[in-house]
Parts: structure tokens; C-alpha cells; sequence
């Protein structure tokens, strides 16, 4: 730890890899009170000097390493995380200020970093999907909330990101799931189509990203809540894929030629109809033209 200690000293940039190392090797943080740790903590400001790129390629390849809990350690007790990330550093110890007892939301971090799919923009969503926590915890008529911490949280990572230099479009990405993440957290089953598709709508190409990040949101140690969890989770892919599953092209000209050979305006009729050249189509049905298609329908209507 010495050697690391002031290879960090004379060359701060080399820190990061440092500790990737010693989590690789299986090495543990010692005491806070460790000499060596004690003078990386009186050295943090030395971070100051190493470019923003190299630190965001740093703090990137922690984030994806086999053992990225250990490492995350390490720099919580080198006081590192502090200097690099304060709005994560934050979240280390909080839960035992509150009046009222809640989840400890740094190991619940470090849980759900390691649990999400080892790619860096997902263990940024994991690493900070939390931080709006620390400002807006309140206690009224004996209740705890935390209103509004995703779009606080959001916030803050936008903060991280420009401090960090981070590409405008991924820094995006993150954001949007941090500060939309309980969307599909909140998922029931007795969600209407028409709920799901404005969740496709709203959340369009971060959809993937919202999902992959919700089935690592959870640590519940109970069996039973584990199965429901993943069940639920389950079922929203499920119908979603449905939803955005290519649907069958309808003949050009379809409800022209439904409308001129029944003399009808347009109405929910037509809908009617549509839905059922769809569903004929979707069964296998050869597509052909609008007029065959009209013939089809005005006979099974009149039959």
C-alpha cells in the first residue's frame, strides 16, 4: 500500500488503475487509520492536476471491472471518492443521521453497480441513481420521503458529467434514466397498452437503457420478493417487446377504398376494419390490394 500511496503522490493519475489493481488482487482496504491511506487523504488535491479525460477513462474502467465493490472502497476510505465524486461520497454514511431508519444507500449502490451489466454508461446510471437522496430527505407526521430526488439527481449528474468532460450524448442517456428511472420501477400489470406506449413514446431510445437498469434496482434478501421482482420485470419486457414489435403494412389506400365503397365517413368503423385486415395479415393472409381487401371485408360483413 506504501508503494501505491506514493506512486499516487508523485503521479496522481496513476491512482485509479492503482486500485483496480489491489481489487484485482483481492487486497482490502485497511484502518482509515492506515498511514499510507493518511497521506493519500492529505494528497486528494493533487487529483486537480490530471486531465478530465484521463480521469473519466479512469473512473470508467473502475466502473467495469470484475471487482469494481472493492475498488469503489478503496476509494471511499483514501478519501478519493470525495475529491472526485462528493455527490457519491455523500451517500457514504447518511442513512445513519436520519431520525427515522432507511436503507443504507451506499451499500445499496455498490449492490446494485455490481449487479447491472458491465458497461460503463449503465454503471454511471447504478453509481449515482441515488445521489438526489442526500438534499431531500424530510420527515413529516412521522413519514420519510425523498420527493423529487430523481430530477435532483439528474441535476447533479449533469454536473459531474461537464466536471468530468463527458460526450454530450451519452451524459444525455444517463441523465434522462436517473431522473426517469422509477417509471419502470413502478410497473403493475394492471397497466393499460395505452400507459405502455406513452412509456415508449416519452422514453424512446433510452428505453433499452431504463430496462437493463431496472432488473439490477432491487436488494431485497427475501425469496418471495426476489421471484416477484423478477416476475414483474418479466411481464413489462414482455408486453412491451409486444408493443413495439413491427406491425403488418396495411394495402396503400386501404381506408379511401373502405370509405368509397360504403359511402361512410371516417369513424371508429374504420378502425374496426383496419384492425381486422391487420389481424388477417398478421395470421398469415397474402397481402394483395385495397380492393380485395375491401371485397374480404363487405362480405364478412354482410355474412
Amino acid at each position: 500500500m506504501w508503494a501505491l500511496a506514493r506512486q499516487f503522490v508523485a503521479a496522481p493519475e496513476s491512482w485509479l488503475s492503482g486500485v483496480v489493481e489491489l481489487a484485482r488482487l483481492g487486497w482490502s482496504p485497511g484502518p482509515a487509520d492506515d498511514p499510507a491511506l493518511d497521506l493519500v487523504r492529505r494528497s486528494t488535491g493533487r487529483l486537480v492536476r490530471v486531465e478530465r479525460a484521463a480521469l473519466l477513462a479512469g473512473l470508467d474502467a473502475l466502473l467495469v471491472s470484475e471487482t469494481v465493490e472493492v475498488a469503489m472502497r478503496w476509494l471511499e476510505v483514501s478519501g478519493t471518492l470525495g475529491a472526485l465524486l462528493p455527490e457519491v461520497a455523500a451517500m457514504v454514511g447518511f442513512h445513519l443521521s436520519s431520525p427515522r431508519t432507511h436503507k443504507d444507500l451506499w451499500e445499496h449502490t455498490l449492490i446494485v453497480v455490481g449487479r447491472v451489466e458491465r458497461e460503463p454508461t449503465l454503471r454511471w446510471v447504478a453509481l449515482c441513481h441515488d445521489i438526489g437522496k442526500v438534499a431531500t430527505r424530510a420527515l413529516a407526521d412521522g413519514t420519510l420521503t425523498f420527493h423529487r430526488h430523481e430530477a435532483l439527481g439528474a441535476w447533479l449528474f449533469r454536473g459531474i458529467a461537464a466536471r468530468l468532460g463527458m460526450d454530450a450524448a451519452r451524459a444525455e442517456t444517463i441523465t434522462f434514466v436517473i431522473e426517469h428511472h422509477a417509471r419502470t420501477n413502478a410497473f403493475e400489470p394492471s397497466w393499460s397498452d395505452r400507459a405502455l406506449q406513452r412509456l415508449i413514446r416519452e422514453c424512446s431510445s433510452h428505453l433499452p437503457a431504463m430496462l437493463a437498469f431496472s432488473r439490477a434496482d432491487w436488494t431485497t434478501k427475501q425469496r418471495q420478493r426476489q421471484v416477484a421482482i423478477a416476475a414483474q420485470q418479466g411481464e413489462l419486457e414482455r408486453r412491451l417487446a409486444g408493443l413495439m414489435a413491427p406491425k403488418v403494412a396495411l394495402p396503400d389506400g386501404l381506408s379511401q377504398a373502405l370509405m368509397a365503397a360504403t359511402g361512410r365517413e371516417p369513424g371508429p368503423w374504420l378502425g374496426d376494419a383496419r384492425r381486422w385486415v391487420e389481424a388477417e395479415l398478421e395470421a398469415g393472409a397474402e397481402v394483395g390490394d385495397a380492393g380485395q381487401w375491401v371485397m374480404r371485408w363487405l362480405g364478412r360483413e354482410q355474412g
